[in-house]
Parts: C-alpha cells; structure tokens; sequence
C-alpha cells in the first residue's frame, strides 16, 4: 500500500472525539426548596410550584440527572413538556448534560407519547395506523357532517346561514372537544340537554356521533388530540401487553402542569397506575390554555388523585428564590397581578415575588408609557426595541412583543417590519388558501388541473398576480393592446383577454412587456396542464413546476434577507410554500389514489389553517411575536406588551357562548349544577395570560397604550405601573437607516447644516443600497412612468357606476385613487351593508320584524370589543326605528314596491352605466319613485340633492329602459328619486323632481364630459372642496404633500 493511499483511507476513517462533560445543571446553586424537590424518590407524589424565574425547567432538569446518578436509566423517567419546541430544547439539553446514548427521546410531549401507544397497539393487532386529524380536516368533517343533517333538528335561531359560518363550526369543535375531555358520549349529552334544557346540545349530540363514527371506523382510525389522550389512558388501563417504553417508566416529570386538561391528566393517571411516580412543576398563576379547558388546578387535583390512589399523602413543594431574579419592578408587578388572580389550591408561590420587588430601589426595568395615536406608539415602540439591540446588546431573538390575539400580531408584524424591525410571527394565522403566496398558487393549480373554461374574473385575478405579474394599470395596458391590434373584430377588449388566456396566437400579435409576461404565463399553464396528464405525475410536482416555471423562489429569497415590511412579506411567502408542500405530502400519504386536482379542491374548501409541525424556536435574529400561549416554555431578556386597550386586553367577551361549550365544562367539573348558574368572568383567565407575559421577561418590560376618544385604556395598565401615565408629546427620533437617509435629505434640501458633508452621508448609505439614499430613486426626480390615458375610446367603452360619477364630480385625484387600490371597507360599511339588505327582504313595517332579520344576521359583523359592539348596536336600533318609521308611513299611503335591490345596465355612445337601486316605489296614484337608502347622518342640502349626479343617473336608467325586468316606464309616471337618511335622530327625505327631457339631455352632456374627463391622464385636485375640506374624508391629501426632493 502506497503511501497516499494510507493517508486517504486514514481520513476516510470515522472518528468520535468525546467531548468534555457539561456539568451546568449540576454546578448551578439551587434553594433549599428545589433541592428538597430533587431529592425525593422516584415514586414520589409531588408538585412543584413556583412563580416565573423561581427556578421550576433548573430544578425539573437536576431531578431528571439526580434520578439517573441514582441507578434510573435514562429511558425509565419520561419529561413531559406542554408543546414540541419545549420537548426538543429539554431533549437537547438534557443529552448534553448525560453525554451519552440514550434508547429514545428524552423529553416528549403528551400527545406523541399517546401516539406511539396506539400505533404499537395497531402493529401488535394488524390493524391501520392511526392517523392525526388536524383542525381542518375536523372542520370539513363538521362541515359534510352539518349539510347532511336534518335541519330541523338545530333551534330556529341557529338556521342554515349561521350553521354554515366557519365560526359556527368553531363552537361545534370546542363543544365536542370538551365532551372528549370530560368523557361524555353522545348519549350522555343528548342526557344532559334535555336535563338542562339546553336543546342546541341535543343537535349537537347529533353531530358528535357521526363525528365519532367518521373518526373510528375501521378504515381510518383518526384521532384528533383530544380524542388521542382518551384513548391512550383506556389502552393503558386496559392492556396486559404494552410497549417497553410504558411498561419500563418510573418516573415522569411534567412541566408546566398548569396547562393540563382533563384527557391529559387523565392519560398521566393511566400511566402512573402501574406504580411510576409523578412530579408536577408548574404555576397555576400563568395557566394560558383556559380556551382549550386547562384547569389551573388540575396539576394539585391529579396529585392527590394519584396520591389516594396509592394510599399515600401528596407532596406541595412552594420554590421560593435564593436571589433576585429579575428587577424588582418586575417582580412588583407580578405580585400586583398574581393577588388579583384565584390561588386555584396554590398561592404560597407567590410570597418570593413580595420578597423580591421589596429588595431594592425601584428603577427601569418596566416602563409604561402612553401615546396619543397608534403611530407615536408603534413608533416609540420600533425605537425602544432598536435602543436595546445596539445601545444595550441585546440580541433580536432574546426579545419579544407580547399581544392577546393573532391578528393584532400580524398588524405588529407589518407596522414594526416598516421601521426596520426584524420580526418573526409564530404559528398559522389563516388557511393556505387565504394565504398570499400558497392562495396565488392553489388558484392558479385549479385553472390549469380543471376542465371547466376559465372565468374573466379568474384570468384577470391571475394576470395580476404574483406569478405572472402585472398589476390593475398594466392589466388595463394590456387590454388596450389587445384591442388595437384585433381591431377587425367585434369582440370586447374583455373578450379578447379570455380569449387570448386559450388561444395564445392572440397574444402574439402584440407588442408590449405586459405581453411578453402574460405569453410566459400561458406557456407556464399549458406545461403545466402536459406535466397534470402523465401517468405518475404527484401533487408536489405539479406545484414545483409552477414555481419553477417563474422566477418567484429566487426573488423572495434574496428579498427575505432584508428587515423592511418587503422582506417579512417575502420571508411569509416563503413560509406559506413550505406549508403548501407539507400539506401536499400528508395529503398524499394519506389519499395515495387521489390525483393533485383533488388535494386543490381540499384546501381551497378549507376555512382554518392546517396544523403546523413546524418549529418555532427560529435560530435566526428576529424578535418573536407571540399569543400568550405561545410563551410556554419560553423566556426573553426583554418582553413588549402593546396596545393595552379595555376589549382587547382584556377581552371580556364570553368565549363560546353560542353553543355553551364552557357552561359544559363547569357542568363535568361540578362548578355548577345547572346551566343558568353559568356566569363565569374572563378577567380571570385575562389576568393570567398577562401575568405569563410578564412572567416571560428577565431584565425588562415595555408597556404601551393609546389614548383616543373612542377607546379606553387597559385596567392592566394602572395595575402594573400604580397609576395611568400621562400621554407622551415627544417621540425619541427613530434609529433606522431610513429615517437617517429622510433627515440627511430634509436638511440638504432646507440648506441645514453642510451641505458636502451631508451629500457625503447619503453617498455612504447609497453605497450601502439603504432605500431612499440614491437620488435616482427620489420620488421628486423621477420620470412620469407612464401618460398613456387610462382608456381609449375609440375602441373601448367606460363603465360609470352611479358612486363613482358622484366622486369624480368632488374630485377626480379621490376618484382616480379609490378606484384604483385607494379604498378600504369600514365597520360603517359592513353595518350599513347589514341595513340594506334588511330593507331588501323585509315586507313588514313591523320594528321588531326588522330586529328580528337583523338580529338573525348581525353575527356576520365582527368587533374587536365588546363596546364597539355594543356601540353598533345602539346605532343599529336607530337606524331600524327610523325605517320601521319610514315603512309605516309608506304603508299607511297605500303606496307599493315594485322593485328592491335592482340591477340596471344601459349604453349610450361610449358610456356603459351600470349599477343598483335600493327601492322602486309606485305611490297610490301610479306615480313611481327611486329611493336610495343611506345609512348615515349627515344629510345633504335640499339644493345639493336637486343636482345629485348618483339620483340622476337612476332616473336616466328608468327612462332607458336600463331596468329589463320592470318594462319600459313613461316619463309621465317617473315622480322622480330621493335619498332616504335613516342615521340621524329621525329619518330624512331629500327629494329630486323628476328628471325632463332638457335636464336628461344636460345631464348626458355631463355624463359624456365625465367619462372623457375618467379616460384622461390627469387628474385634477379639488383643494378647497374636497381635499383640504374638513368635511369630507379622502386620501388625496396624502399625495399633495411634496417629496423632500420635490422638482418643480
């Protein structure tokens, strides 16, 4: 053997370098009361409670290595931890602390415990493996479920329209949650419904056994989590031959044991029946999962149950700190919270929080602040956490912004993204169709794995998506092109768009960059539809090659590496198709004969996210955003809790109260003996939640706040820090390389300062690619991009609806910008959307009829607390007193409706109007009105409405004959049209006489003037009537601000 060959089969050799043991649980200095805790037998009965930082994962980890060093093997004591991240950070920290092999997971959830019982259970008696339902797939079983029933079975006031809502089949999932739980069949529910004269339970009784017979059928053998645990703990009480892994433990160590429900606690009773000792670390003060039933006291109860069990005593050990642990501000307000809370049989934990916050002089280390507006405070909030990463070292991922709900997180999200704030949400939010990325996707694999012909509205939905590309302006670009270039046919420019989406010839004869994308994009479809047919094409295929097919991945890769509110969209999208293709795989795994259109069509049915296994410790640099729950196991350096405001937290709000999924579980608890007695506070839970979010913080706690007219700032708030501050007037000048690019032009162009010296500064921070630094990106400075007219009407007809003429008329600039992405829907919106439709299908002036169709409907509004509720009501009432008013009247004229909600289409040289009228009255003489509802308060001048462009429109509709269905009506006939204001303290009519042959033709004129003035490309500013009016309301105003580095 040659030399060389020696040495290269030396270095393929496999080597293991022991590494040093780590002693760090072992060197650390624990309390006298941890220590009396760690050295109790294996057998033992035993919680544990302490407050946050008392010392519960240090002591719970030196049990575990005291036991082993005892003669325990490794695999015989099991940690249980609350969710995965916790059991893989206790797996990984435990392993080095052994240094050695071991036979499995150290650490391990509940559930995957509880898995691997029935999986070896369905292996020993060769049936199916069991397989995990996620919340989805429960929800479209309820979903089939609910539209197979009889519907006569549900109370009247759960009809079809609230059975189908997502949030209806929510409710149903928590009510059957909570029976599994608490062990109640179906038979016994149907029981108790007609003991508790509850008859929504009764249905649902109905649906829980179908349920359980969709899930335990021999084919499938589906378990949701619950429903695991369950059957676990029988399979452990009831079977002789159990796996090793069960039979062998001898002691299991739970942490956070306040968040065990009844099927939890209930398992690690089956568990323990065979003699393994238990200890329960945990703080009923912190308990975070009351939604999914957690009883803060079920770690004390399931001690004493196992305790009696064995005919021994339970042990209680309080940990009471050594040292202090966190400033004592902190301290201090964890015991302010913690005193407001239940002891839930504890309390005694929380003597070291008084102890702590009385050992020195207060300082910073929580700090409440209150802002007038949500911008100072996000701003604030943006610079305080940038202070603590550079000024203090503070690394991103060893801070945290705290907020009560999911979406507050997501506008948290995007807001502090916007101020160079690297941020990172955790958990799914929505479905994957709802998603940006997945949504853009699934919609395009429908179009190409279908055979039904593909809409107008869906060709153009995917024209501008990311995928291919364009955007509203290029969209209407390119149908111009279109039609230029086929101008010997007779076909629409929308025609020819559907067309060209099947015919890519049509395409081809244009000449233009949209043109180029959207040839792309078709080919992209056709491959993809070749790539659908092949015999062993899979799911996953077919998605990659759409992604593959564009330049997507790359573009949010290198997009994603940034901090803007650009990069957390890319880096969201990302995420978004990596849980497409996760789900993608199960479904497969799952339905091995299913084609890819058939895992399409599952998830753009799906309404709730799909159950995520993926990690949410990120080893990158971002700050956590997180729900309570999320911190569970979980500790930061520093800890943001914001916009503390009374309904959002607290929230109040009863939680399933629909179909009494709580009054349920006070029932099997024996809080109660009947429903009525139901009246359980959320403030308790509220208080706990706040005070885990407290408890997660080591060095310091930022608490924020707005004061605004309509809202109400937090209890929380004075609890913590003694009394409400006063509201800020300054704002610290903000960190980010943006603003510095802004300040260092503001003063270059006002002449601050020096002038080389400043152009040298934003030299350096072009060269460092910050945005707004390079002047060939100033607004100021850059060319018009495009003065193409929005249409060409020669060859295109405009559509003109009757509130976009009435807009345009007060200001083009306002009419330009709502119509092309400027508009967002309001809560107003929606409540007078609910008005609208009540009038539309109510034929009674009866008030509490219209109570009644707007009662049945308003759980289609949502509100983020409970006073914007009930503020929407009081407007509601008034609103529907005026009408019933209004109705009354009209019925006592002996006046009758021809017409509600009707649809009207006319054309008249290059205009196409269309639209829809609330109301068409004929009045007793056989004179006929048009009426449009308005729901707000403010009503016009009588001269105003006499000129009302939106009442004239309709009138010109009905002598247009623009309504097919009511037949042509003579201009004899036509009274005329009137705004009917419902919002006010009483109800008002504004009149506009009937509309003559001179005023049609003026108002043709006018038409024809708007909709040249519509297919322009300028857009004039109507300062002083509309823009800079203080009453009326637009976004204009926004764009009439001058760059810093305005040319003009």
């Amino acid at each position: 053997m040659s030399e060389g060959s020696g040495i290269l089969i030396d270095m393929t050799q496999p080597r293991f370098v022991p590494l040093a043991r780590i002693d760090s649980v072992r060197q650390l200095s624990l309390s006298n009361t941890q220590l009396q805790a760690v050295n109790l037998p294996a057998e033992a009965v035993v919680t544990v409670i302490g407050s946050p930082g008392s010392g519960k994962t240090s002591c719970l980890k030196a049990r575990f290595l005291h036991l082993v060093d005892k003669g325990a093997q490794p695999e015989q004591i099991v940690v249980i931890a609350q969710t995965r991240d916790s059991a893989n950070l206790y797996r990984d920290q435990l392993a080095l602390e052994l240094q050695s092999a071991t036979a499995g997971p150290i650490a391990k959830t509940l559930t995957s415990l509880a898995f691997s019982v029935l999986v070896d259970r369905a292996r020993k008696i060769n049936a199916p493996t069991p397989t995990l339902l996620s919340g989805s797939e429960q929800d479209a079983m309820l979903q089939e479920i609910l539209k197979s029933q009889d519907p006569k079975i549900w109370p009247k006031q759960l009809d079809a329209t609230v059975r189908s809502l997502t949030g209806f089949r929510t409710e149903l999932r928590d009510l059957i949650a909570v029976a599994i739980e608490h062990g109640i069949t179906p038979d016994k529910l149907e029981q108790l419904a007609k003991e508790q004269n509850v008859s929504q339970w009764e249905a649902a009784s109905a649906c829980y056994r179908q349920f359980l017979e969709l899930q335990n059928s021999a084919e499938s053998q589906m378990y949701d989590s619950v429903s695991l645990l369950r059957e676990a703990a029988a399979v452990v009480t009831n079977s002789e031959n159990l796996p090793e892994s069960i039979t062998s433990i001898k002691t299991l160590l739970v942490d956070d044991a306040q968040e065990l429900t009844p099927a939890a606690g209930e398992f690690i009773y089956a568990l323990t029946q065979r003699g393994a000792g238990v200890s329960l670390f945990g703080d009923p003060d912190v308990a975070t999962l009351s939604f999914r039933v957690a009883n803060p006291k079920a770690m004390t109860l399931l001690a004493e149950r196992v305790a009696t069990l064995r005919s021994v005593s339970a042990e209680t050990i309080y940990l009471q700190p050594s040292h202090q642990v966190r400033p004592p501000e902190i301290s201090l307000a964890l015991s302010k919270v913690s005193s407001q809370i239940e002891v839930a049989r504890a309390g005694r934990q929380r003597k070291g929080l008084t102890v702590a916050s009385n050992e020195q002089a207060p300082g910073d280390g929580l700090v409440a602040k209150v802002f007038r507006s949500r911008t100072d405070e996000i701003s604030f909030l943006a610079g305080a956490l940038r202070r603590r990463h550079l000024f203090d070292g503070v690394a991103w991922s060893n801070m945290a912004v705290i907020a009560r709900s999911r979406p507050e997180l997501d506008t948290l999200a995007l807001v502090l993204s916007s101020h160079s704030v690297p941020v990172r949400v955790t958990g799914s939010a929505t479905a994957l169709k709802s998603d940006h990325a997945a949504g853009e996707l699934l919609q395009l694999a429908a179009v190409c794995l279908s055979d039904e012909p593909i809409s107008l509205a869906q060709a153009e939905q995917l024209l501008v998506s990311e995928v291919c590309g364009l955007d509203a302006l290029s969209l209407l670009r390119l149908k111009r092109s279109l039609r230029r270039a086929h101008q010997d046919s007779e076909a629409t420019a929308d025609e020819l768009l559907l067309a060209a989406m099947t015919e890519p010839g049509l395409i081809a004869l244009v000449r233009s960059p949209e043109a180029r994308k959207v040839e792309k994009f078709i080919r992209l479809i056709d491959e993809t539809r070749s790539l659908a047919k092949e015999p062993d094409a899979t799911t996953e295929a077919v998605f990659w090659n759409l992604i593959s097919g564009t330049a997507l991945m790359e573009r949010w890769v290198i997009a994603s590496r940034g901090v803007s509110e650009l990069a957390m969209q890319a880096g969201k999208n990302l995420d978004s198709l990596m849980a497409l293709f996760a789900a993608a795989t199960r479904f497969t795994e799952r339905n091995p004969e299913s084609a890819p259109l058939d895992f399409v069509l599952d998830q753009l049915a799906r309404e709730i996210p799909e159950d995520s296994l993926a990690l949410n410790n990120y080893s990158g640099e971002y700050v956590s955003l997180l729900t309570p729950a999320g911190l569970i196991g979980r500790s930061f350096n520093t800890v943001v809790l914001p916009g503390l405001i009374e309904g959002v937290w607290p929230n109040l709000k009863p939680r399933s109260s629909l179909l009494g999924a709580q009054a349920l579980d006070a029932l099997a608890n024996g809080e109660i003996d009947n429903t009525s007695e139901i009246t359980k506070s959320e403030l308790s839970g509220e208080l706990r939640m706040f005070n885990k979010a407290l408890g997660a913080a080591r060095e310091k706690v930022l608490v924020t706040a707005t004061d605004q007219e309509e809202e109400q700032i937090s209890q929380f708030v004075a609890l913590v820090n003694g009394s409400i501050p006063e509201p800020e007037n300054t704002i610290p000048r903000s960190l980010t390389l943006r603003s510095l690019a802004g300040n260092l032009r503001r003063d270059l162009a006002s002449g601050t300062g020096d002038s080389s010296e400043l152009a040298m500064g934003l030299a350096r921070l072009a060269a460092a690619n910050v945005p707004g630094s390079d002047p060939a990106s100033w607004y100021g400075l850059l060319p018009v991009s495009t003065e193409e007219p929005l249409t060409d009407l020669t060859s295109e007809l405009v559509t003109v609806r009757p509130s976009q003429l009435e807009s345009y008329l007060k200001c083009p600039l306002h009419w330009f910008l709502q119509n092309h992405g400027g508009r967002s829907d309001s809560f107003s919106a929606s409540l007078g959307t609910l008005v609208h439709e009540v009038l539309e299908v109510s034929s009674s002036s009866d008030l509490a009829e219209l109570q009644r169709l707007t009662d049945s409907r308003w759980h289609s509004l949502e509100f983020e607390a409970d006073w914007l509720e009930d503020l929407g009501k009081r407007r509601a009432a008034k609103m529907l007193a005026n009408l019933a008013s209004y109705l009354k009247q009209f019925e006592d004229q002996g006046s009758i409706v021809l017409a509600r909600e009707q649809n009207f289409r006319f054309e008249f040289d290059h205009v196409r109007v269309q639209g829809q009228v609330d109301r068409i009255e004929q009045h007793e003489n056989g004179s006929i009105m048009i009426v449009d509802l308005k729901t707000g308060s403010s009503a016009p001048s009588e001269a105003d409405t006499v000129g009302n462009p939106q009442l004239a429109l309709y009138q010109m509709a009905l002598l247009e004959g623009g309504f097919e269905d009511l037949g042509n009506i003579s201009q004899e006939q036509l009274a005329g049209a009137k705004l009917l204001i419902v919002g006010g303290e009483k109800y008002t009519e504004r009149p506009q006489p009937a509309m003559t042959e001179q005023t049609s033709a003026g108002f043709k004129k006018l038409l024809l003037e708007t909709t040249e003035g519509m297919a322009k490309q300028v857009f004039v500013a109507e300062l002083s009537g509309h823009c800079e009016s203080e009453r009326e309301y637009g976004s204009c105003k926004l764009h009439l601000t001058r760059a810093v580095s305005y040319v003009g």
